[in-house]
Formats: structure tokens, sequence, C-alpha cells
């Protein structure tokens, strides 16, 4: 070879690499990938088959398709899964798949406690106080599923979870047991005793093309004060009931404001970023008192944005003063009709209307089946 045109680095000649060592990088190489799908599997669980048990015994990487089949209650507790490597639990599509809880009035068809990267779809969840229950865990992933005959919530997301998806699901007829606490999709805590304890500051929540109705005497959606860049985007609401003499649910949609942040002094001058756009909201009635509107918020930093709000009793908007934090809201672009009030925003609050700009969260994109 002519001189002139040998391989030159950093003004030296590139030295050639032994084919020994070549070999055991090339072998470590195939090493690490066999290893790895020695460990992720595709696990098939047919109707009959301990569903709870396959979950709880899976490792980085694994897919459970489950078949259509009744299955009993799951409890997935501390399973660490990573985005390269997490956990999908899909719904055969050949037929029905039903994860049922034992009653009405206690425990979840599904909680997932202190978990990481797993994603559920296509499941049916009912005959549980909380169809789906997420507890301090994050990037969690609940699509295309359908929960109905439940105690209390539909799906409740709280105890500080971080990077939640609750997309395309369809929720109803919630609150058999205590329909006060009927919440189609519930994020965060109203109160805190026990082991719930303050704040439980989820964070980063995205909900969208959900469809949900007949939620007892709660909300559609709740999001509670202590919550952070949440999205709550393209959902279908309708017929639902809000409130009791003692309960003060005021809402298909409520962004609550921070009565509890105030008290504990915490974070209470940041924005809580809830983003509330393009849902479509029909038929708030006969709820209690004055309380059947589209959307309530508070002064927390929230965007209603281009929802289409029609047939509620009372009003479409509601804008609360309650321990108002004095934060700038966003409100514009609002389609609203057939209500008997179509905004009522109070005087104090700190509202702009004009466009905010481009919501700056989106869904997670780490699972696969996800768009």
């Amino acid at each position: 070879m002519n001189k002139m045109l040998k391989p030159i680095i950093a003004g030296k000649r590139m030295k050639c690499i032994p084919g020994k060592i070549i070999k055991l990088v090339l072998l470590i190489f195939v090493f690490s990938i066999l290893n790895f799908n020695a460990h992720s599997r595709v696990i098939t669980v047919n109707s009959g088959d301990d569903l709870n048990s396959v979950l709880n015994n899976t490792v980085l990487g694994d897919t459970v398709w489950v078949k259509p089949g009744i299955y009993s209650k799951i409890y997935l507790k501390g399973k660490k899964f990573t985005k390269k490597h997490p956990l999908v639990i899909k719904a055969s599509d050949s037929g029905e798949v039903i994860i049922k809880g034992d009653t009405v009035s206690s425990g979840s068809s599904l909680e997932i406690l202190e978990c990481s990267y797993v994603a559920l779809e296509g499941f049916t969840l009912t005959n549980s106080m909380w169809g789906i229950y997420v507890k301090n865990s994050d990037h969690i992933i609940l699509k295309s599923n359908h929960i109905f005959y439940t105690g209390q919530e539909g799906c409740h997301v709280g105890r500080s979870s971080k990077y939640v998806d609750v997309i395309g699901n369809e929720i109803h007829n919630t609150g058999l047991f205590n329909p006060k606490w009927a919440e189609g999709v519930y994020i965060g805590s109203g109160s805190y005793s026990g082991r719930n304890t303050f704040p439980d500051n989820c964070e980063y929540i995205w909900i969208e093309d959900n469809h949900i109705y007949e939620t007892g005497k709660a909300e559609g959606i709740n999001v509670k004060g202590e919550c952070f860049h949440v999205t709550v985007k393209n959902n279908t609401i309708h017929d639902i009931h809000p409130g009791t003499s003692e309960q003060y649910n005021q809402a298909a949609i409520t962004v609550e404001g921070t009565g509890s942040s105030i008290r504990h002094k915490y974070r209470v001058n940041e924005k809580r970023d809830v983003w509330v756009e393009n849902n479509t909201i029909k038929n708030v009635s006969g709820g209690y008192s004055d309380w059947n509107n589209g959307i309530m918020f508070f002064g927390t930093g929230v965007y209603i944005l281009n929802n289409t709000i029609s047939a509620c009793k009372n009003r479409g908007i509601y804008g609360n003063n309650y321990e108002n934090p004095g934060l700038e809201n966003f409100v514009f672009g609002n389609q609203i009709s057939d209500c008997g009030r179509l905004s009522d925003i109070h005087t104090e609050l700190k509202v702009n209307t004009g466009k905010p700009g481009k919501n700056p969260h989106a869904p997670q994109s780490w699972y696969g089946g996800e768009r």
C-alpha cells in the first residue's frame, strides 16, 4: 500500500486491532443479546391460570398476552421495569378479558403500587371499589380499557405517582357503593389521613380520548390541588350528575383549588399547569343545587382551551374564587351552548382570554402500542 494512503489519526498511523480482541468484543455483544433474550419472554395466560401470580413473577422486558376469560383481582407491587424493557400486559383481541374484583365495597380490580414502566391495554375491570388504583408509581400507561360497575372511582391515580397516561378508556356506572366519590378519573387526593400523607403531588399525568359517563354523584374527571403538569384532552364526557348535600362535586371536569397547599405552605406560588383542552362535555344535570357545570376551575394556573360544552343546567364554565392563590389562568376558544349561563368567572380570578401558546407536554412514547 502506498504510504500516503495509510489511515492517520491525530497525526499517528492507525494501529490494527488484533483479531483476538475483535472476536472477544463480538462474543461479549452476542452474549449480552442472548442473555437479555433468555430473560425477556412472551407469556400467554389462559382462562383458569393465576394471572396475578404470573404478573408478579415477570422480569425485564416481558410481554403478557391474556386470553379471554374472567380473572381474579390483581395486586402488582414493587415491579420496577425500564423504558427499554417494560412490562406489557395486553388482552387478547379474540374475546373479552375481565379482571373482576371481590365486591364493590372494597379493594381494586387492579392495584399498581410502587411500579415503573407498566402498560395495560384492552381489559375489562369491574366489581370492585376502584377499577384501577395507581399508587406511588411512575411511567404507567392505561390504554383502551373498559371500567364499570365500581363502588367509587373508576380510575384513581394517587400517592404522588408520576408520568401516568390514561388514554382511550371507557369508564361508566361508577359509585355503586359511594356515589359521592365516583369520579371516572381521579388524580391526587382531596384529604389526608393514615397512609395517605401530604402532599399527594401527582405530576405529568396525561388523560386523553376517554369516554366517561354516569359517574354517580361525582365529576367525570377531577384533578386535585397538589397535582402539577396534568393534561385533560379530547375526552368525551356526558350524563354527569355532580354533588350531594355533603360533597362539593360541581362539574363534569373540576380542577381543584389549593386549600391544602395554602395551609401547608406548599408550592403556593407555583402554577399547577393543568391543561383542559378540546374536550366535549354534554348533559350535566340532575346533580345537587347549582353545581351542574361543565368545567370548574380555581385560580391555580389552569388552561381552559377549545372545549365544546353544551346542555349544562347551571354554567358552562365556572371560575371559583375559593382560596384563590392568585395565579394566572387562560380561558380561550371554548364553544358553549344551551347552558343556564355560558360562563361565570369570579372577578378576582386572574384570567387571560388570549391564546397561551402550545401545551408543552405530550403522552409517553416508550410503549409500542402507543400511537
